[in-house]
């Protein structure tokens, strides 16, 4: 039976590429390590580490061992610490993941204000791609994911938090008149600027709008960014669909137009999505209790 005594000085001397450093690290003697890595090694019948220069560096059975056990050993140390924070506390540690854009406009904001006010609670927030941050939770390096439907992982609970909406926007210049009475041709005939082709946002905009989607649009410029859309817009390249909370926080707010909210339509609804058996922690409860009920940006009008 392999040991977590072992998998620690597996991970140590991974993460070091050393075993002295290793040894320094865990507070032992250096022979200390290099017999634990023996041991494991001769358990296993494999070698899972070899000599690269003056370092130490894992084989490729090592590698997969050491993946497994970095995350059995952040999965233990989480669990170990929720075991020894009362559940009825506000203390301990909460980690969040969601999208940048969300991120940036809403949950940081709303969770300074939580770690303000629990100095004993620990926030750790992860912005970026959906798929990083389901695998995240999935491995359980994440206890509380905000994401759109389509996104969301199969396990786990999940609370409705709210839909965000969407809006067209364009350049002020002079060259660009649209009105409210712009009809689907008209709209795809103007030159465009997608977060992507076949842009999600921008086809889910005319479904609601017109009932239907263009047959062939004036792309112009593609990027997946919205900050980056939006300079585009601002500098004349084109006409974009942004939602609105990006557009709330953005730098280029009061430098393109838009319809107003005749022209905006709601696009996904997001989801709170927590750990089963997660909500027996009141810290838990109390962040997604605060979270559903705050004034977020994804459903605001312009």
């Amino acid at each position: 039976m392999i040991e977590t005594s072992q998998l620690q000085t597996l991970v140590a001397v991974a993460k070091s590429k050393s075993f002295s450093k290793a040894a320094e690290e865990l507070n032992v003697t250096q022979s200390a390590i290099s017999q634990s890595v023996k041991n494991l090694e001769m358990k296993l019948e494999v070698k899972l580490f070899k000599r690269a220069g003056k370092k130490v560096v894992l084989t490729t059975e090592g590698e997969k061992l050491f993946n497994l056990a970095d995350d059995f050993l952040h999965h233990l140390d989480d669990t170990l610490d929720e075991i020894r924070h009362d559940k009825e506390s506000m203390t301990g540690k909460i980690r969040f993941g969601t999208l940048t854009g969300i991120g940036k406009s809403w949950l940081a904001p709303e969770l300074l204000e939580v770690a303000s006010a629990y100095p004993e609670l620990s926030l750790h927030m992860t912005f970026g791609f959906q798929e990083d941050l389901v695998t995240d939770f999935l491995n359980y390096r994440l206890d509380i994911l905000v994401l759109p439907e389509h996104a969301l992982p199969t396990q786990g609970d999940r609370l409705f938090l709210s839909e965000e909406k969407a809006t067209l926007v364009f350049p002020k210049n002079a060259n660009f008149k649209l009105t409210e009475k712009i009809t689907l041709e008209e709209l795809a005939a103007w030159p465009t600027v997608l977060f992507e082709n076949n842009d999600p946002l921008y086809m889910n905009f005319c479904r609601k709008k017109f009932g239907r989607v263009p047959k062939k649009i004036n792309s112009k410029f593609t990027v997946n960014s919205h900050g980056n859309m939006l300079h585009a817009v601002e500098l004349g390249i084109g006409l974009a669909i942004v939602p609105n909370h990006v557009l709330i926080r953005s730098f280029y707010r009061d430098k393109v137009k838009n319809l107003g909210p005749s022209f905006e339509v709601t696009n996904e609804k997001f989801f709170l999505v927590c750990h089963k058996g997660a909500t027996d922690l009141q810290r838990i409860q109390f962040v997604l209790e605060r979270l559903r009920a705050s004034k977020n940006p994804l459903n605001m009008s312009l």
